[in-house]
């Protein structure tokens, strides 16, 4: 079992062991601009596949050791082309979570790859809400080690019917393609 492998596995376990009901979160790749509570955490497990092209694990645990800060360890595993990446990603919101309003949070952090370099990336997002939807927007800059920065982006419209929660997001950087997922 590699490093990745048992730092998921252990936090897997922990999470297992020392949690309580949970519930699961809209699987979107736009932030949101909320913190956990103080004093609690979560854990966002995921699978990313494309037929023909990367199959990557995802873990990523947080927590929110203040009011306004959530500190999380994103932890990733691509399978297609053996690169693994831990990070740490600092969230700080600077506005009071609203119901019926808008919010913001600023958000800074720094990745690893192996085989590979490194990446800086700092970003803002807003959310507003509105009766049973929310809009997200985030718009941001990553810095790799062997290149240039570019600027980041991301859209999210869900709506919470009561059972579950539907969204639609688009999100990329400069010189690529955008992503558009449905869920």
């Amino acid at each position: 079992m590699n490093r990745i492998q048992s730092i998921a596995a252990a936090s897997l376990a922990a999470l297992g062991v020392l949690g309580g009901p949970a519930w699961a979160v809209r699987p979107l790749s736009v932030d949101n601009a909320t913190t956990a509570a103080k004093g609690t955490g979560y854990v966002d497990a995921w699978v990313a596949r494309q037929p023909g092209k990367d199959d990557a694990l995802n873990l990523t645990p947080a927590y929110s050791p203040w009011e306004v800060v959530e500190l999380s360890v994103p932890l990733s595993r691509n399978r297609t082309d053996s690169i693994n990446s831990v990070g740490v990603l600092a969230r700080v919101r600077l506005t009071e979570p609203q119901r019926s309003g808008c919010n913001l949070l600023v958000a800074l952090g720094h990745r690893d790859f192996r085989p590979g370099g490194n990446q800086r990336l700092a970003y803002a997002a807003a959310s507003c809400n509105r009766n049973d939807f929310a809009l997200h927007a985030n718009l941001g800059a990553a810095k790799p080690s062997s290149a240039s920065s570019v600027s980041t982006w991301g859209v999210a419209l869900e709506h919470d019917t009561g059972s579950f929660v539907a969204h639609v997001e688009s999100f990329g950087q400069e010189r690529s393609k955008p992503t558009f997922q449905l869920g």
